[in-house]
């Protein structure tokens, strides 16, 4: 395994310590999904509640983690630089699956496939997103 490999397997575990610690072990799963757009890093978790699939709102708390997904992104070398990135945590066991340019077909809608791949790790259910915080879209905290 090469240096940068290793790098990549340091931050995976980095970032998966960082969901269970806020997550905690008592769900169906936790997955973390990140896109690596040209000049941006996407970062998104779901998490497997008793009877449905929980998205989490990205907070200050999980800068961490999105700083990670973009050391991620740009710790291989160019040429074996990926697309994106699945992360799941279930049962005390973390599988990853990094996705190239070959995996990834920008043409469908990023929502779909978003919706797809949640599932497929979770199965069917209805995904719940909740209200978004105050403040977050410039309307006044109370």
């Amino acid at each position: 395994m090469s240096d940068w490999q290793l790098e990549m397997a340091d931050i995976i575990s980095d970032i998966a310590r960082n969901l269970v610690a806020k997550h905690g072990t008592e769900n169906r799963g936790i997955l973390a999904l990140s896109d690596f757009e040209l000049n941006a890093v996407t970062y998104c978790v779901f998490v497997g509640k008793k009877d449905c699939i929980e998205y989490s709102n990205v907070l200050d708390e999980d800068m961490e983690n999105v700083d990670l997904m973009e050391d991620l992104k740009y710790t291989p070398p160019l040429e074996k630089q990926c697309e994106g990135v699945e992360i799941f945590i279930k049962d005390g066991k973390v599988s990853t699956r990094i996705l190239y340019p070959e995996d990834v077909d920008r043409e469908r809608d990023d929502l779909e496939v978003r919706r797809e791949v949640v599932h497929s790790y979770f199965g069917e259910g209805e995904i719940v997103f909740p209200p978004m915080p105050k403040g977050f879209w410039g309307e006044q905290a109370d």
